[in-house]
């Protein structure tokens, strides 16, 4: 799938089907999160993965009471090794480990989305109680809960801003009147830099040659 249309095609699902997911898919979706940017190239994401049915619906309660998350057939428990990145970056570490996570997650919901499944980034939940399910240490901070599999349900797509209301131009607060006619002329400039580009790059190659 191309990747564009898997962003475009996400959506939070809340309704599995009663359907195992693959042990292959399995492995693409936390591939996925090992390939994500990591401050430092640390990688002090780690994950617990749920497969057990008592397990996970425990884990459905805990998400404050959100059992549709137990419904589905595997549950991803996302954790950071914030102290770990601390040590690298001292206090500034722990914003770099939570976007660590963040970016982990999406390439997870987007290698879910690439193969067919379907899941939920979900952020409420009860530490304590998820920790004591799972026997998460408390140097770990716990990022996220994806409940994965087959989708039940179809989901349209929800509202967005709109572009010109949520990019500004050089400074922020400044809006772009016309982002399509401002775009147009961008892409224009950026062939031209590139035609230009390739003129120099020639000239040299014949010179080299010469």
């Amino acid at each position: 799938m191309d990747a564009l249309e898997c962003i475009n095609n996400r959506r939070s699902i809340r309704k599995f089907l009663e359907v195992p997911v693959e042990f292959e898919k399995l492995g693409n979706i936390f591939t996925a999160g090992q390939m994500a940017p990591s401050a430092g190239n640390l990688h002090e994401v780690k994950f617990v993965l749920v497969t057990n049915q008592a397990a996970r619906q425990e884990l459905g309660k805990a998400c404050v009471e959100q059992y549709w998350v137990g419904t589905a057939p595997i549950i991803i428990v996302v954790c950071s090794e914030v102290e770990k990145t601390k040590l690298f970056y001292g206090d500034a570490g722990e914003k770099y480990s939570t976007q660590n996570a963040a970016a982990v997650i999406q390439n997870m919901l987007l290698a879910v989305e690439a193969q067919g499944l379907a899941s939920c980034w979900v952020g409420a939940f009860e530490d304590a109680m998820v920790r004591r399910i799972l026997e998460i240490p408390d140097s770990s901070v716990i990022q996220a809960i994806l409940p994965i599999g087959y989708a039940d349900e179809k989901v349209p797509a929800p509202p967005r801003p709109e572009l010109d209301k949520v990019v500004f131009l050089e400074s922020y607060g400044n809006r772009i009147k016309d982002i399509a006619a401002y775009m147009e002329w961008y892409g224009e400039h950026v062939q031209r830099a590139v035609q230009k580009g390739k003129e120099m790059i020639k000239e040299f190659a014949r010179r080299v040659q010469q």
